[in-house]
């Protein structure tokens, strides 16, 4: 009993002294301080919410790179499968070697075009169009009919009819990719040439810059030697260098002479 008479005598102590304070503090602080609590709430409800506002930006930033890696890894899949579809059914079309060399004459026409001589017109029209549809349709042709010979000569009992065909092809077929060939060598054969234009240029240039350079160089000499033998001779008439030198002669014949009448 004695526990919670000291416990109600605590409360009923501080409740005085709150009454107290409330009577002797001026309102004006207590409005001061009420607003100023008011305004601690206001700023700390504002900062939460600023906070998660930045959160959730941020947030979405993430997940919108998130997005935008995931779709760019999804068109170079797809670009990647693409270019190796396309290169497959070159190959079923073409044969693999065959599909190499227009892969060739391909890489080299994307040189041409890429070169500074054709950008600057020295080589005309670039347009290889018509030449990599005549290369890739005599290896499809040659291809062909390799195939079909090959299953005629899988036969059984193959008779002259059989020879003469297949000697055909086989001769229609070295023709075709003999023609598809040499285009191909001459397409290669531009791209290097594209380049040695190339370099040709690049070195008329520098051969330019240095003839701006000699001519630059020339007119700055030739007017600093015309102000040199303009101007009139900057050495003085009584050299201290050459007096010192005179004396240093001097004092050394004098020496000689000194010397030899001693040794007389």
């Amino acid at each position: 009993m004695a526990k919670k008479n000291d416990s109600g005598s605590a409360i009923g102590g501080g409740l005085i002294a709150v009454f107290i304070l409330i009577a002797v503090v001026p309102k004006q602080i207590w409005i001061g301080l009420g607003i100023a609590a008011a305004i601690a709430v206001i700023t700390w409800i504002v900062y939460k919410i600023v906070i998660a506002v930045d959160e959730r930006t941020v947030a979405a930033h993430k997940q919108a790179r998130a997005d935008e890696a995931a779709e760019a890894a999804r068109v170079k899949r797809q670009r990647e499968e693409n270019a190796r579809k396309v290169k497959q059914e070159r190959i079923d079309a073409l044969g693999a070697t065959n599909a190499a060399r227009v892969d060739s004459a391909q890489a080299a026409v994307t040189r041409v075009i890429a070169s500074e001589a054709a950008r600057a017109g020295w080589l005309g029209d670039v347009d290889f169009t018509a030449d990599i549809n005549g290369i890739t349709e005599n290896f499809r042709k040659v291809h062909a009919l390799r195939k079909v010979a090959d299953e005629l000569s899988a036969l059984d009992n193959r008779c002259a009819d059989d020879q003469r065909i297949l000697k055909e092809a086989k001769t229609t077929a070295a023709n075709l990719e003999g023609a598809a060939m040499e285009r191909v060598d001459l397409i290669e054969k531009c791209a290097t040439e594209a380049k040695l234009v190339d370099e040709s240029l690049h070195a008329e240039r520098v051969d330019a810059r240095t003839a701006e350079q000699r001519a630059a160089l020339h007119a700055k000499l030739s007017s600093m030697l015309y102000g040199i033998e303009a101007a009139p001779d900057s050495t003085p008439a009584d050299s201290a260098a050459d007096a010192v030198m005179a004396r240093v002669q001097a004092y050394r014949e004098i020496k000689s002479q000194i010397q030899q009448f001693r040794d007389l």
